[in-house]
């Protein structure tokens, strides 16, 4: 267990402005896009430069202050792995938070490395030049994106997360134990989490501990599982950090640990779908299963382990194959259990090859690299792999009524039935558009439109037509005119939320879509839509409601409980 006093680690860095703003204005545009593209040598040139920085006199040039100092000191030691002078490592931290950082591993010394407990810590711990500090694990510094509970206390819009240090400071093959940092399915995974209060939640296999630290924001209780030992470690360090002391770690494989059912479980699971050969395998990426079984398994146990009106929320890779036996929704058995597949990336295997091997860090066109394509193309051709689907995984276990011991359905809590029993949606969609811009978070987007499925999967047609809807005040309508015509050529309607969603119109749908302002029934709008077109108002009605479904489960139109059409 992490004593609290590690906080004032995180106290120190965060009044030091090591933040992730604070950074990016620190050494500029260009530095911090080199940085995206995984080039850190425009900032350690940056960082040292200030380091080595004398004091000048004159009015032509001045010396770079204490804080840029300190801020460099600090950039250096964690974000790229370099060895800072001790006595400038201490200035930068304050004496307190040096002290207290060599106490748990965050820093060595030539002193301390000698004497550190715990295998974890002096694997790694490496330093030069006795008067050197050195930072045996990488911690950043991460921004909450919009949606994540904050104001707990001064600073808490910041987090700093623990890990190795990774392929953006080293040019050499990655152990297999690494603990990854959070990378950017990482960030999707905590776009796409709803952050209601819960009891109880999971991330299954926790890694660097990301998920698990937000969770801990609206959970009464998390529990992080991790076959990683090393995982787990670096995880408490990062709660210690944090000031959390809400999570529980278990170690495990997947599942295995999770004893009792949740009301949330997260993933981000090691999803990478690896040969079986000699090509080195990572813990944090790679579960030791052919092609996608990892996924399948997990993905088919979740609801076992989802409390009634449970979520789940899961990140993964897999396979299509010319057998063509379905993908994620078909994994899951559990009628109760509702599945909305989200196809984001879909990859030809030599692409999919191309894209792990270099984040292994195994340098292209060398014999390592000849080695590994081939057997990647082996084993995909050996399961006839046709692509490689990169995707969202988001489940919904129906909530049972204490008083009937059925579902009521309703569209705000995400409850799915009908009259003949628990029967959920099962569905897949593949939405390769840019993500749109999401105030609320895209996670309650996604929340939503899943929702609108579920009461979609119960409700009979002449439900869809009484309905009143109304339409997502982000959408844009365009018209398309050839030069010279007075009626358009085509017809789109463009989200401005969610994935940024462009649809196809055509003259009668386009007429709904424009009068849907919540005071109109579907059929009481064919019926004045049919008068106008001059159509059999029966046939448009039926029109509209196939239309008006597709509409709807992308969010661009919304029903409206509340409505009392006349």
């Amino acid at each position: 267990m992490i004593e609290q006093d590690v906080t004032l680690v995180a106290d120190r860095l965060y009044r030091a402005g090591y933040t992730e703003p604070r950074l990016r204005q620190f050494w500029g545009g260009p530095i911090a896009s080199a940085l995206v593209r995984n080039n850190a040598a425009p900032a350690i040139h940056f960082c040292q430069k200030i380091l080595d920085s004398t004091e000048t006199r004159g009015d032509e040039a001045q010396a770079p202050s204490s804080f840029d100092q300190h801020l460099a000191a600090l950039a250096m030691l964690f974000c790229f792995h370099r060895d800072v002078p001790v006595e400038t490592t201490r200035a930068a931290l304050g004496e307190a938070a040096f002290d207290v950082a060599v106490d748990h591993g965050l820093i060595v010394t030539s002193n301390s490395a000698e004497t550190r407990n715990g295998a974890e810590t002096s694997t790694r711990a490496e330093v030069g030049d006795p008067g050197c500090a050195s930072a045996p694990f990488a911690i950043t510094p991460y921004d909450l994106p919009v949606g994540v509970p904050r104001g707990f206390r001064p600073g808490d819009e910041n987090l700093y997360l623990v890990s190795d240090h990774g392929t953006l400071t080293t040019p050499d093959v990655l152990d297999g134990d690494f603990v990854l940092g959070l990378g950017g399915a990482g960030r999707t995974l905590v776009s796409l989490t709803p952050r209601d209060q819960v009891e109880i939640s999971a991330d299954i296999g926790t890694g660097c501990g990301i998920q698990a630290l937000l969770l801990a924001r609206h959970s009464d209780r998390v529990i992080a599982t991790d076959i990683s030992q090393r995982a787990l470690h670096l995880t408490g360090l990062s709660a210690g950090l944090n000031g959390i002391d809400n999570i529980e770690l278990r170690a495990g494989s997947m599942l295995e640990p999770l004893s009792e059912p949740v009301d949330l479980l997260v993933s981000n699971p090691p999803f990478v779908i690896t040969p079986r050969t000699a090509v080195a395998n990572f813990e944090y990426r790679d579960g030791g299963m052919t092609g996608d079984r990892l996924v399948k398994s997990l993905f088919s146990m979740i609801p076992d382990h989802l409390r009634p009106g449970g979520r789940s929320v899961c990140l993964g890779n897999w396979e299509t194959t010319s057998a063509n036996e379905g993908g994620p929704e078909a994994w899951v058995a559990d009628s109760d259990t509702s599945v909305l597949v989200i196809e984001r990336e879909a990859l030809d295997p030599i692409a999919y090859a191309e894209t792990w091997i270099r984040d292994g860090g195994i340098p292209r066109a060398g014999e390592d690299w000849n080695r590994a394509a081939a057997a990647w193309m082996d084993d995909f051709e050996s399961r006839d792999v046709t692509e490689v689907v990169f995707g969202y995984v988001i489940m919904g276990k129906a909530e049972h009524t204490a008083a009937t011991g059925d579902d009521a359905p309703t569209i705000a809590d995400n409850t799915i039935s009908d009259s003949s029993g628990h029967r959920a949606f099962k569905t897949t969609v593949r939405t390769t558009s840019a993500i749109a811009n999401n105030p609320y978070g895209l996670g309650q987007f996604v929340a939503t439109t899943f929702a609108l499925r579920s009461w979609l999967a119960t409700a009979a047609t002449e439900e869809i037509a009484t309905t009143v809807f109304t339409r997502s005040p982000d959408l844009v309508e365009h018209r398309h005119h050839v030069p010279g015509e007075p009626d358009p050529s085509s017809i789109t309607l463009e989200q401005g939320i969610g994935f940024g969603q462009v649809f196809d119109l055509d003259t009668a749908l386009a007429g709904f879509v424009s009068v849907a302002d919540g005071s109109l029934t579907l059929r009481q709008t064919a019926v004045a839509l049919a008068q106008l077109l001059d159509v059999n108002p029966t046939a448009l009605e039926d029109q509209l409601i196939a239309q008006v479904r597709q509409l709807v489960v992308a969010g661009a139109l919304l029903p409206v409980n509340d409505a009392t059409p006349e």
